[in-house]
């Protein structure tokens, strides 16, 4: 069979299984919102962005293998946004907070004192992250957030692993030295 048989039948066998698009990358759509918030820095924008990014990825879905949608997807989110807000936009001058990601959880039987303490410091943590410049936030969101590995995290930014462990650690010294006073990281270096 020549190459471009190969091809045809594979494009084929992809777009022949039904459902297999909302099986494999619909259930990334809060992480890709979540990235798109931080990195467009507004709702609407954020969701302009994920809009285009699910465009785009259905017309691009047969050439998805068998690797991680979710990095596939965030790379496609990522790329829309820096494509369509440019690095100006994204420089770090309209901050996000992290309370537009989504719901947070909350124990009812806690007491209310314990409850008010909590809810202290997770917002001291939020505006910590939200302070960090965009190339650390999105690392920190990306492994901390969204739970992507280091090799995931390079596929979507596109940068070396080294790089993405760079980031990371110097993201993670900054919010030590910010939150110092709230908890003991220890050496976090």
């Amino acid at each position: 069979m020549r190459p471009v048989d190969r091809a045809a039948d594979v494009t084929n066998s992809q777009a022949s299984q039904p459902g297999r698009f909302e099986r494999v990358v619909l259930p990334h759509l809060s992480a890709a919102f979540t990235l798109a918030m931080y990195l467009t820095g507004n709702t609407a924008d954020a969701e302009d962005a994920v809009q285009e990014a699910v465009l785009r990825a259905v017309r691009y879905f047969p050439t998805l293998r068998d690797d991680d949608a979710k990095a596939w997807f965030l790379t496609i989110v990522r790329r829309v946004c820096f494509t369509a807000y440019g690095a100006d936009h994204l420089s770090g001058a309209d901050v996000i907070s992290i309370d537009a990601a989504g719901p947070q959880l909350v124990d009812d039987r806690e007491q209310p004192d314990a409850a008010t303490s909590r809810l202290q410091v997770q917002q001291r943590v939020r505006d910590a992250i939200d302070q960090l410049p965009p190339l650390l936030r999105e690392a920190i969101v990306l492994r901390e957030l969204q739970d992507l590995s280091y090799a995931e995290i390079a596929t979507v930014t596109q940068v070396p692993v080294g790089t993405v462990m760079s980031r990371l650690s110097r993201a993670r010294t900054r919010l030590a030295g910010a939150l110092q006073d709230v908890v003991d990281f220890g050496d976090v270096a």
